[in-house]
């Protein structure tokens, strides 16, 4: 895929699990005024669905830890809880970003 100088290509925690990208650019034709809230309302929808796929993940690990945590060397228990914190910062994030674009689509 070619890299315009105008495209933003960005890969979330999700995505590089995946292997999907996303471009994003700010180059619709629309005006600015009648396109924001569908732009707000799509960040609002993409916002949600990572913050499900967090949450079902954090919930398949859980479950991993329980079934395999015996297995487990010390190594393995600490990375696996900086995982989790560092994917609990992101949700926390997300939520807030989630409120925040809530509060903005209200208006």
């Amino acid at each position: 895929m070619e890299k315009l100088a105008s495209t933003r290509l960005e890969r979330t925690p999700i995505g590089r699990r995946t292997g999907c990208t996303e471009a994003r650019s700010g180059l619709e034709a629309k005006p600015k005024e009648r396109r924001m809230p569908r732009i707000l309302q799509e960040r609002l929808d993409q916002v949600e669905r990572e913050i499900e796929l967090y949450l079902e993940f954090d919930k398949a690990e859980k479950d991993r830890l329980n079934r395999e945590s015996y297995l487990w060397t010390a190594e393995d228990r600490i990375e696996w809880q900086e995982t989790q914190s560092a994917n609990a910062q992101r949700v926390r994030g997300l939520l807030e970003e989630r409120d925040a674009l809530r509060r903005q689509l209200s208006l």
